[in-house]
């Protein structure tokens, strides 16, 4: 079928394989694995936010009961290990690249963040190193640390490090424009246009609080020299690269495996300080090593996300068309850079904007600024829902500022079909979607008409009641190539193996389906691989909403391959030209006669061998496709009691496009997740940090995280265009959820109240309560 021909394949589902392992208890995740005889690391953390270390008393811990080695970074020095992370070079303004300070695993002279760890105990048991780290004795020498992105660009700001000026460590523009004369186009429609709205917003910093907090065990295999970790990932490529840049390592040096993983949303998929020196005592102990992060540790060195400051500008002509959108944002990146975070205030808010809007020019500008706080990384979405949000607050800013109704504003501005592919003012090339149709189903299924009545009736019982429309669209796809191998090890079995790595996706469930339907064998002859580096292919990872169409795009290419080859050694077998041979249902044939596929394969492997055909039907594929945009619209309907604050979301409605469906209820289940935390975000996570710098949010007695109560009743429905620049025709639609929630909720609370009141996320009830008395205060 046409890629062009937006398809679902989910006519009778059968449920997700993965579950019933889970379901159980008999899944492998981080704690479950770890080898018999394997010691307990411990580590040591900064209680202060920078300050320098001055003394290091390891004796005690060293005498302690059970314990059988105590580092600390002075002896890691030796070993001459590079930086744990440093920020991917992409140029910014006038070509610099960012600067990129070095980040140790164990501090030995400065400490950057509360929670960064200054020695690791190796004992026994964990009780025991757990003992012996509380006997550690460091000195600290306080220094004045800064924790807000916007206090540290200020003038006078404690500096944190001398290459990095104005606690700047990247300066971003775009679109390019070497000639100035984008910028004085867009500098002219705001001079021209009739109304310029101007709007400040917070996209406040998030703790990830993934199911599963971070484990890993380190071993070195003395027989094949090389080391080994166990560890949860995203895909292994990129940690294993991550790791063997770290420590002088070649690939074939480190053996990385992941089972199951209990969710990442991108924190996982990084290089954390721990792993380097449980690596390097593993091999001077012969002895695995094992750790498994507190809920407490992971408030502390997970890679959080968001935490970024827009001021925002939609140039306006009379009738409401959008003329031209100024973005300025400062990112707060933490202590150090991690691989992408500045990823996330730049290259992934560009290539989303404008969203589905037709705004001929734009600029984004971006300082990505250390502060004496945990580094920041991905965080599900990791720009995407920042770029949406943005956009559709000053929309309806925009709307109360003009007049025009909300919805309307929208509908005039949109990009419509027929100016598919549409290239955006910074150079992405949108290749399908119907964003007018989506918006109008939104509003249809929310009946958005007859909200007035709604509202009036919501009034009679003394609360207030307010709709909002979130509009998105996203970049999905990150790395435009991926691979995927397809082998036949016998007895009527294919395996599958990807680089990707699942966290609660359905990846066997999806993946699975996808190499079936496209050789045409019985869902259950397919096993899907992947985790072992040194047995899976390499690939980007599970991340950037990427996974259906790299993986599953690569899947299908590579099954082809394999067919095409199978045809030829059926040609053989069957004694028949090649252009004779039909292929369906698992079986190549010639009139009467006819091999199935596996047959096929095994045979191919002895004609191989024999020189008849070059390789057996065992195939490496791989695609190189630009990226999918995914998009949608969401509509919340909320109601507020006026006396405290308090709200209930009385409707929800997502209607999105993610291109053809591979499963459609895992696609619903993704979009549910996914508003699940974009709701998290809109109502109550905030990450907050005293002016010491010192985590005062750091468990979940003082983290809000969202609970199943504030879960809304959700109307969702699929609107597939299918994405015409990859084989399966599919689009991402792992973030959707958490770009869409965001607006639409906001929007829905700040229409509920009084014009012009200023509210930020989370929307507490105590905020909400805050901004209603401030508004019914103001002249």
């Amino acid at each position: 079928m046409s890629a062009t021909a937006a398809r679902t394949t989910d006519t009778a589902w059968t449920g997700r394989i993965e579950d019933d392992a889970l379901l159980r208890g008999a899944g492998h995740f981080g704690d479950d694995v770890k080898p018999d005889g394997a010691l307990a690391a411990y580590f040591v953390r900064s209680p202060h936010a920078f300050a320098k270390i001055t003394r290091i008393d390891t004796a005690a811990a060293k005498a302690s009961p059970g314990v059988v080695v105590v580092l600390t970074g002075a002896d890691l020095e030796g070993e001459h290990f590079h930086s744990l992370s440093h920020a991917h070079p992409i140029p910014g303004r006038g070509g610099k690249m960012p600067v990129s300070p070095h980040r140790p695993s164990l501090a030995h002279e400065r400490v950057m963040h509360v929670g960064e760890p200054v020695a690791m105990v190796i004992a026994k048991t964990a009780a025991l190193a757990q003992d012996a780290g509380e006997k550690i004795e460091v000195d600290y020498e306080t220094l004045t640390p800064v924790t807000d992105a916007r206090d540290a660009v200020k003038a006078g700001a404690p500096l944190l490090w001398p290459e990095a000026p104005g606690n700047v460590g990247f300066d971003w523009t775009a679109p390019q424009d070497p000639d100035g004369k984008k910028n004085a186009a867009l500098e002219k429609a705001f001079a021209e246009a009739a109304h310029v709205v101007k709007v400040e917003l917070v996209n406040q910093r998030l703790v990830v609080a993934s199911l599963e907090p971070r484990a890993a065990t380190a071993s070195y295999d003395t027989a094949n020299n090389r080391y080994e970790l166990l560890c949860g990932n995203q895909g292994f490529a990129s940690l294993r690269g991550q790791i063997c840049e770290a420590m002088n390592l070649k690939p074939d040096e480190l053996h990385l495996v992941a089972e199951d993983v209990g969710g990442a949303f991108g924190m996982k998929g990084w290089l954390y300080p721990e792993y380097v020196p449980m690596l390097y005592a593993s091999r001077k102990l012969k002895k695995p090593v094992h750790w498994t992060s507190t809920r407490s540790e992971a408030f502390l060195t997970d890679n959080q996300g968001r935490d970024s400051f827009y001021t925002v500008e939609l140039a306006l002509s009379k009738r409401g068309k959008f003329l031209g959108l100024r973005v300025d944002c400062i990112g707060n990146m933490g202590a150090y850079f991690t691989g992408v975070a500045h990823f996330c205030v730049t290259l992934h808010i560009s290539g989303c904007l404008p969203t589905v809007y037709d705004i001929p020019h734009a600029q984004l500008n971006s300082r990505c600024v250390f502060t004496n706080t945990l580094p920041t990384g991905p965080y599900r979405g990791a720009g995407r829902p920042e770029a949406s949000y943005l956009v559709e607050r000053v929309i309806d800013a925009a709307a109360d500022q003009t007049g025009i109704d909300a919805a309307e504003l929208r509908r005039r501005n949109l990009i419509q079909p027929a100016q598919m592919p549409y290239t955006t003012a910074f150079g992405a090339t949108y290749d399908s979607g119907d964003f007018p149709a989506a918006l109008e189903r939104a509003l249809a299924l929310a009946d958005y008409d007859g909200f007035a009545v709604r509202k009036r009736a919501a009034k009679k019982q003394g609360k207030l009641r307010g709709i909002g429309v979130g509009c998105y669209l996203e970049i999905a796809g990150a790395w435009p190539e991926e691979a995927a191998r397809i082998t036949f090890p016998g007895g009527g079995k294919v395996n599958v193996s990807i680089g990707a790595g699942a966290s609660g996706q359905g990846h066997q469930t999806v993946f699975g389906k996808v190499a079936a339907r496209r050789l045409g064998v019985p869902f259950e002859s397919v096993k899907l691989l992947s985790g072992d580096s040194a047995r899976d292919v390499p690939g980007f990872g599970a991340v950037a909403s990427r996974s259906a169409m790299m993986c599953g795009g690569a899947i299908a290419r590579t099954a082809d391959l394999v067919l095409e080859k199978g045809k030829r050694v059926a040609a053989i077998l069957l004694q028949a030209n090649e252009s004779d041979v039909d292929y369906k249902d698992g079986k190549f044939s010639v009139k009467n006669r006819e091999v199935t596929l596996f047959e096929v394969a095994e045979r191919s492997v002895e004609l191989a061998r024999q020189g008849v055909i070059p390789e057996s039907l065992d195939t490496l594929g791989t695609i190189k496709v630009p990226p999918s945009f995914p998009n949608g619209c969401h509509v919340a309907e909320v109601e507020i009691d006026p006396d405290t604050g308090d709200l209930a979301i009385v409707n929800y409605v997502a209607v999105g496009d993610s291109g053809n469906l591979l499963d459609g209820t895992i696609v619903e289940g993704q979009v549910h997740g996914g508003v699940a935390q974009g709701l998290g975000q809109a109502l109550v996570e905030n990450t907050v940090y005293d002016s010491d710098g010192q985590l005062v949010s750091a468990s979940f007695m003082d983290y809000g995280m969202p609970r199943a109560h504030l879960m809304p009743a959700m109307t969702v429905e699929h609107h597939p265009v299918a994405c015409r620049t990859n084989p399966l025709g599919v689009k991402g639609t792992g973030e959707a959820g958490t770009t869409a929630a965001p607006p639409a909720l906001m929007n829905a609370i700040l229409d509920a109240l009084p014009q012009g009141a200023a509210l930020d996320m989370p929307a507490t009830p105590d905020r909400v309560w805050r901004a209603l008395r401030s508004s019914s205060t103001s002249p």
